[in-house]
């Protein structure tokens, strides 16, 4: 299964694609069967630089896709149409662009473009819209259309491969190479219709155009392996053009299923219509959209699903691996001053050899370890339309009850996704965590079906040196993603006081705890050279109180991030100028400041994964870590 391996699609500084040696593979001829090439006056300059005007880094770079089968004219116009009860093309294509627009497709590739359609979508919508073959090409060719917003997309490459189509007649049908305008992603994308079998069996002649696009898709995935390619279509089949396609390339479908040489498992729900895409790139949000609207436009549902491609800083990582450690009650005042000190001599480690912060901030709405501990997996601010609800630190539900509708988390994605999830926490905080995504977790729709517990693995210990001692222990367990949860800093803040001597002890404590996790780093032929290793408290302590979400000594908080890659010694506001360090203020999250919620989409994306469904914090997953080359 292509998503059960450590991700390279989901994960790489930013690069100049007008290298020399990309701009000579460009000028190569693809050396396809029925393989035809467009004027080379159609070929556009490659993007010079990924990076955003502003200084910060692009994060991922997602835009929606779809499958569109129109109706051909030829089926409902005329005196005498084939199809009785249908509105004229005319009108269907205005409804097409209404479609369009109020499900924000970017890209499409159309299916029955009959020439009636093509010259009515070009001349109505060339301005906002580029098309190909379109009118450019025989009306043949012009059925099977690729159009790409120009806000969006411009064409670097258009193409043509020959399929067989009714009784064997060959007709051209396109892939075009785009990128995208802010980021300088490329792009393939192919897009046919295979004969159905009217009236005769089609089905030889189907088999042979899924084997010419698998040698394509395969030959461009050679050329090109920094570029995805998406296959759209009406293939006039379902496993039988799965099962090959997917088994013989890198190809997944939007709405999941796995292949490989020896077996095949489809999706539970299919049409002919298909939308697929290879890695880097992952789908998410999947519709075959059979609304009102869409019903009186054509007779095929229409595909739509958002394409998600890391960014290229992810691209070119060198971790799979991402531990996260959360620990409640640790003030950034004694921690600083320790660092100082020489009494936390792990934290000054990480500080040296990674990227950090002591300014960073909570959730906005709480201090306190239960909030704050679901928005860093979800992504999510307590309040809001979409907020996690879960406002105190206690919760006798789950998440999902708080906030009145499922929430996805980076269990979900992680597990959904093939890899192994790991949880080991000294605190029943931690409690309505598991209960929410290992009793209440919500169905796969991705590739093979994982289940609907997204716990690879979790346990609660008695104390916060049993669950980095049981990190040191099974450190070869494998799991993708590890989160490991202490929570004695908190309890003896509360007991004695956030600003006492054995505070202070259980802060060296702490630090002795963050020693033995970057000593398992170290020792573990899975973890070593191969992990991103976030540290972040869950919010401070004022006294003997941490409940108190206006005080600067609760919502100010230390980050710190270390892995390969990471700059050595810099200021996690450094790396990301679009996050503004907002001093010792409470601030709202308009403000930008760097809130630890941030983690969520930033371990999703080191992982190449996209970023939280729902999520508003970090969800273009922007926020960096990495040195830029």
């Amino acid at each position: 299964m292509f998503l059960s391996r450590p991700l390279v699609d989901r994960s790489r500084s930013l690069r100049l694609w007008a290298s020399a040696a990309t701009a000579a593979c460009l000028a190569l001829t693809l050396a396809l069967p029925g393989v035809s090439g467009s004027d080379p006056a159609d070929d556009v300059a490659l993007a010079s630089s990924a990076a955003d005007p502003g200084g910060q880094p692009l994060g991922t770079t997602s835009f929606r896709v779809a499958s569109f089968n129109l109706l051909g004219s030829g089926h409902t116009d005329g005196a005498h149409p084939q199809r009785k009860g249908w509105a004229k093309s005319g009108k269907r294509l205005t409804w097409t662009k209404q479609i369009l627009d109020d499900t924000g497709i970017d890209v499409v590739g159309f299916q029955e473009m009959h020439p009636k359609q093509a010259n009515l979508w070009t001349s109505r919508n060339s301005g906002s819209w580029g098309t190909f073959p379109g009118t450019s090409l025989d009306t043949k060719a012009g059925q099977n259309s690729v159009s790409w917003r120009r806000s969006e997309f411009e064409v670097l490459r258009k193409r043509t491969i020959r399929i067989p189509y009714f009784r064997g007649v060959e007709q051209k049908v396109p892939y075009v190479m785009l990128k995208h305008k802010r980021s300088g992603q490329r792009i393939w994308i192919y897009n046919v219709h295979n004969p159905a079998n009217i009236p005769n069996n089609h089905q030889k002649w189907r088999d042979i155009g899924f084997q010419r696009a698998i040698k394509l898709v395969n030959r461009l995935r050679k050329k090109f392996p920094d570029v995805p390619v998406f296959m759209t279509g009406d293939m006039n089949d379902r496993a039988k053009f799965f099962c090959p396609t997917v088994a013989q390339t890198g190809l997944e479908a939007a709405n999941g299923g796995t292949a490989s040489s020896g077996s095949c498992t489809p999706p539970p729900a299919m049409s002919v219509d298909w939308l697929l895409g290879t890695g880097p790139n992952t789908f998410t949000g999947y519709m075959g959209m059979r609304t009102k609207l869409v019903r009186k436009t054509t007779d095929h549902p229409v595909i739509v699903a958002t394409a998600n491609i890391p960014s290229q800083v992810m691209q070119t990582r060198r971790f799979n691996r991402v531990v996260v450690v959360t620990a409640e009650g640790v003030r950034r005042q004694t921690l600083e001053k320790a660092t100082r000190r020489g009494d936390a001599k792990a934290i000054a480690a990480m500080r040296r050899q990674g990227s950090s912060t002591f300014n960073a901030r909570t959730a906005v709405e709480s201090t306190q370890p239960l909030p704050n501990l679901v928005s860093i997996l979800t992504g999510r601010t307590v309040n809001g339309s979409l907020g996690h609800g879960v406002g105190g630190n206690s919760l006798s539900t789950t998440v999902h009850t708080a906030a009145g509708m499922y929430v996805s988390s980076v269990w979900d994605l992680v597990h959904n996704l093939g890899l192994k999830t790991r949880m080991i926490s000294g605190t029943k905080t931690t409690d309505p965590i598991y209960q929410t995504w290992h009793a209440a977790g919500g169905s796969d729709p991705y590739g093979k079906d994982n289940g609907r517990d997204k716990f690879t693995s979790y346990e609660r210990l008695g104390s916060d040196r049993a669950v980095v001692r049981r990190f040191f222990e099974t450190r070869e367990n494998g799991a993708s993603y590890t989160h490991l949860h202490l929570g004695e800093p908190r309890a003896v803040g509360l007991a004695y006081g956030f600003g006492s001597a054995r505070y202070k002890d259980a802060i060296r404590r702490f630090d002795r705890n963050i020693a033995l996790v970057r000593r398992t780093l170290s020792k573990s032929s899975k973890l070593r050279g191969k992990t991103l290793l976030i540290v972040a408290s869950t919010g401070g302590g004022d006294r003997k109180s941490d409940a108190n979400a206006t005080s600067g000594q609760n919502y100010r908080v230390p980050l710190f991030i270390k892995g390969p890659g990471v700059p050595a010694g810099t200021n996690l506001y450094d790396l990301n100028p679009a996050w503004k360090s907002p001093g010792s203020k409470r601030v709202p999250y308009a403000s930008k400041a760097i809130h630890t919620g941030d983690i969520a989409n930033l371990a999703l994306a080191a992982l190449g994964m996209p970023a939280l469904p729902g999520s508003s914090m970090n969800p273009s997953q922007s926020f960096n870590v990495q040195a830029l080359k």
